[in-house]
């Protein structure tokens, strides 16, 4: 298990030497949203992530089962979901090579891309990791949840809400054009 988690930390951006306090992090099996390989509206609302608020945006994420990375900060346990109900699920990370993506929602290969953050829509971010979603319907065979999370505003760190500014570079799975695409900024050392 801390094999498979150094990679996905690796994956994320973050050096072998840098202190990494694994106890945020865990590994969940069962239900959750994809949201990795997404795009995201703005909502018009605002939503609060450990006591900053943000823009709120909207993103629809197949709903995967199996392992999972969950951030414990965010999502204390993540075998609860976040209404106690089989109505919803939360939105973790894991690494895929293929994953049911819009409009269609077919099976189709990821392609990993970096991105430098500015002003337009395709070019800003949304992070759905550890946020809570309401499974919605199923489009051809595939279950589907709407996760609302902050806009412009970073996965990582794990223990603290942090606004990403233009100039950063992002990463994500989420096709070239997607508004608002599901991801987060690559860790610096400075």
């Amino acid at each position: 298990m801390k094999k498979l988690l150094s990679s996905i930390l690796s994956f994320l951006g973050f050096k072998k030497h840098e202190v990494i306090d694994e106890k945020a992090l865990k590994i969940y099996k069962g239900k959750f949203a994809f949201c990795g390989a997404s795009g995201a509206v703005p909502t018009g609302k605002m939503i609060t992530v450990q006591g900053k608020q943000f823009q709120e945006g909207r993103s629809v994420c197949p709903v995967m089962n199996g392992p999972s990375v969950a951030n414990l900060k965010l999502v204390p346990n993540p075998d609860i979901t976040p209404d106690g109900t089989e109505n919803t699920v939360w939105s973790f990370f894991w690494y895929y090579d293929e994953v049911p993506q819009a409009p269609t929602w077919e099976t189709l290969p990821t392609v990993s891309r970096s991105f430098v953050l500015g002003y337009e829509p395709s070019n800003q971010m949304s992070n759905m990791f550890c946020m809570p979603c309401k499974v919605i319907k199923s489009v051809n065979g595939v279950e589907l949840a709407e996760c609302y999370g902050p806009l412009n505003e970073a996965a990582i760190p794990l223990r603290r809400a942090v606004s990403v500014h233009a100039g950063e570079t992002s990463v994500t799975q989420a096709p070239e054009g997607a508004p608002y695409p599901v991801g987060t900024i690559i860790p610096t050392i400075n």
